[in-house]
């Protein structure tokens, strides 16, 4: 890898590991405007294995289900840990690890730990999330 290949790999590493970790931030502070602002237009969430969570699709719809989830718990605790990141272009994967708790009105904890498979693209010079596929490993 040339010199100017390897600075424009490790500025797009770092961005990508930015969005990531605001994603988090964003979504602890319970902020869905700032969360929102992290997506491409024509984006799609997914959590396989959760009812009416399996195809979210477009900023609109992800942010209603935020502000939902948002309702159900008043205290959100996010954390992400990005895996291997490919890049190639203007475009790129990720595999994301993740550890939750949300707190729910009645006091009740949950706890899950899983996995994100992410795809993102630039557009206009910044990273977006094109799409984040959440796989839960473990939860109690």
């Amino acid at each position: 890898m040339k010199t100017n290949e390897s600075d424009h790999w490790v500025r797009d590493q770092l961005e990508i590991r930015t969005l990531i970790e605001n994603y988090s931030d964003f979504a602890c502070r319970r902020d869905s405007a700032s969360l929102m602002s992290l997506w491409a237009d024509d984006c799609r969430w997914s959590v396989p294995d959760m009812a009416g969570l399996e195809n979210v699709v477009g900023k609109k719809a992800i942010k209603a289900t935020f502000d939902a989830a948002q309702a159900l718990f008043p205290m959100v605790w996010m954390m992400h840990a990005p895996g291997n990141i490919t890049i190639a272009g203007e475009a790129a994967t990720a595999r994301v690890y993740t550890t939750e708790v949300l707190e729910k009105s009645d006091g009740t904890i949950r706890r899950a730990v899983g996995r994100y498979d992410d795809r993102y693209r630039k557009i206009s010079g910044r990273w977006l999330f094109v799409e984040r596929v959440w796989h839960m490993q473990h939860h109690e």
